[in-house]
């Protein structure tokens, strides 16, 4: 009987995790709600109670073993986050942190590139942005700046190129919609193309090419066809500001061959044309399930069937849910 990948993972780490005196992994989807392995995308372990502090010592993984964030509980059943969590980019960096009371974000909250540049900062209450927040450009000069007022913007919002000239304005209405948007080219001038205040990456020829794309270039292992193994590799790739595909992960695998064979496709994809947002390149993160099974043959010439990227969640705490 063939045991999933994770599950051995898991019990791996507990094992190696065993000194610390470490409950067992709890399995997570992408709802962040428990769930069994082959359904997971990532876990949490959670040390025993440290009867000193009253409190949990916390870390959530991809399913690759990647550190994806930790933090300290003050309860497990359900889980209520107290005091600092900090995120983390695939390689190993801080990507945010924000202190929580009784599992709601409340106070400073920083974001960092993968460099150590701070890419945003602002203020939480009970959970909710208030007060002024700005967002950088990687080469320190302003993005964006505004307000909120209990979790929604509020008065007038800029966005800047990262050369520094304005790129946007909006004004948004009471409930946090574009009541209007004026966009701006670098010279000053009026933008005379359509005005959104979101522009997901286009694959060159659109969604129907990539998804051809990926049926013809991704291969069906021969270790899996000998074994009779299906299923779907879940591949997260971030289209950067340029355009390229960058920091691709299996953030949930099936078998080592599968998701070398995933990894490979993904990563070899084309440059897009970029994401933008407030009429600035933007770079935006996906999650792409890559699928494999025996439908492939010389005379038929059948690939299963694709299915669209979806987009990964923010970390800001008050996407979560």
């Amino acid at each position: 009987m063939r045991i999933h990948r994770a599950f051995l993972l898991s019990l791996v780490l507990v094992v190696r995790l065993g000194q610390a005196q470490s409950l067992p992994a709890v399995y997570l989807n992408d709802q962040d709600e428990a769930t069994v392995p082959d359904s997971a995308t990532h876990y949490r372990i959670v040390d025993r109670k440290n009867e000193l502090l009253g409190t949990y010592a916390m870390r959530e993984y991809a399913l690759s073993g990647t550190l994806l964030l930790k933090g300290t509980l003050s309860a497990i059943d359900p889980p209520v986050r107290n005091g600092l969590v900090t995120w983390y980019h695939p390689d190993g960096s801080k990507a945010s942190q924000v202190h929580y009371h009784d599992d709601e974000a409340s106070g400073l909250y920083l974001g960092w590139y993968e460099d150590g540049q701070v890419s945003q900062r602002g203020d939480y209450t009970d959970g909710q942005r208030v007060g002024r927040w700005i967002t950088v450009h990687r080469n320190g000069q302003k993005r964006s700046e505004g307000r909120y007022n209990a979790g929604r913007p509020v008065g007038e919002w800029r966005y800047y190129y990262d050369t520094g000239e304005l790129s946007a304005i909006e004004m948004p209405d009471r409930q946090g919609k574009p009541l209007a948007l004026a966009f701006f080219n670098k010279d000053g001038s009026p933008y005379m193309g359509r005005v959104r205040t979101r522009e997901l990456p286009q694959f060159p020829g659109g969604e129907a090419a990539m998804l051809s794309y990926i049926a013809r270039t991704t291969n069906y292992p021969r270790t899996l066809r000998r074994k009779g193994i299906t299923g779907n590799v879940y591949v997260s790739y971030t289209v950067g500001e340029d355009g390229r595909v960058e920091q691709v992960r299996v953030v949930q695998g099936l078998a080592p061959d599968a998701d070398l064979e995933a990894r490979r496709v993904v990563a070899g994809l084309p440059a897009f044309e970029p994401g933008r947002e407030y009429n600035l390149p933007t770079a935006m993160t996906f999650t792409i399930p890559i699928h494999f099974s025996a439908n492939f043959s010389l005379a038929s010439g059948l690939k299963p069937a694709q299915v669209p990227p979806s987009e990964a969640r923010a970390a800001a705490p008050d996407l979560e849910e």
